[in-house]
């Protein structure tokens, strides 16, 4: 009974996490000045509401620049618990450069539907989703992804799809977990004291039956094994929630296409932009000048 009663309280806490659903985060991202505003009023900005196909909406934004130097639309992805405008202080640095962006709310959050967290199962589906809503909206542009610790393990794992659809030209992953059932491992023990002795287990058989996905279908380590188009990894050496080895194992699993890989000092879970935002954006956007001069050259010698 109380394995069953762990298990129970570990799926509540996982798949079914309180996420504020329902409720913009935009003017609390305002309040706490987590990116330049006015950046929104130098944009287009067109929401949309496109279906899943699991059977709900998925809500989102797109950012229309005035002037798109890199034919380039950005897809941001955002973290657990939080919503699309969390990713701004992202988005921010491309606007700047002269690039679109496309933000949208992830399954059981923000604006779009959904009952349950799948660790990027579903959630990986629902990107290409996106992807493929901003490709029609943008047919000659070049598409990356870029995702934030839940969004992150999400755009690891559409790079297992995108080997089938080549929807997305590059990734950037930061502080993504590299497994689903190593990370809820890690965290019974260290938020619950608990040693691996079957709960994770016993709790993916639950997501299974509920949800419909086994914990193991959330591997994001082997779709980046698979994926040849490139990635830029960032994890925060000081992260003690998602740990900087999850990162460090996928980019040592990564054989095929280009990879980069940026350790922050001093950063915490997901605070990377927040300890070095100048260095931040040079980083992202000399990988972009790397990257899309790279498929400008194939695409032309093609």
């Amino acid at each position: 009974m109380f394995y069953f009663l762990v298990a129970l309280l570990a799926y509540g806490e996982s798949v079914l996490i309180r996420t504020n659903q329902g409720v913009s985060h935009l003017e609390e991202e305002k309040h706490n000045h987590s990116f330049d505003t006015t950046l929104l009023d130098s944009v287009t900005e067109e929401n949309f509401s496109i279906p899943s196909d699991f059977g709900y909406n998925l809500s989102g934004s797109w950012l229309k620049v005035p002037e798109n130097k890199f034919h380039l639309t950005m897809v941001m992805v955002h973290g657990v618990t939080h919503d699309r405008w969390r990713m701004m202080r992202y988005a921010q640095v491309y606007l700047r450069h002269g690039i679109d962006v496309v933000l949208y709310d992830h399954r059981k959050h923000g604006l779009s539907g959904g009952d349950e967290v799948s660790f990027g199962y579903f959630e990986s589906k629902d990107l290409e989703k996106v992807i493929q809503w901003t490709k029609n909206k943008q047919q000659d542009h070049w598409i990356g992804a870029h995702g934030e610790s839940l969004g992150a393990a999400t755009v690891c794992m559409h790079s297992g799809i995108n080997e089938e659809t080549h929807s997305v030209n590059f990734y950037i992953s930061d502080c993504a977990f590299s497994d689903t059932e190593d990370l809820l491992t890690l965290r019974a023990k260290e938020d619950m004291g608990l040693p691996d002795l079957g709960f994770v287990e016993a709790t993916s058989l639950m997501a299974r039956v509920r949800a419909g996905f086994f914990f193991s279908d959330s591997s994001p380590r082997e779709k980046v094994a698979q994926s040849k188009v490139p990635f830029l990894f960032i994890h925060g050496i000081s992260d003690t929630y998602i740990p900087k080895e999850m990162t460090e194992e996928m980019y040592a699993m990564k054989q095929h296409g280009e990879k980069f890989l940026w350790l922050v000092e001093g950063a915490e879970h997901a605070k990377s932009i927040s300890v070095a935002p100048k260095q931040y954006e040079t980083k992202v956007m000399e990988y972009i000048h790397t990257i899309i001069s790279q498929i400008n050259i194939h695409h032309h010698n093609n």
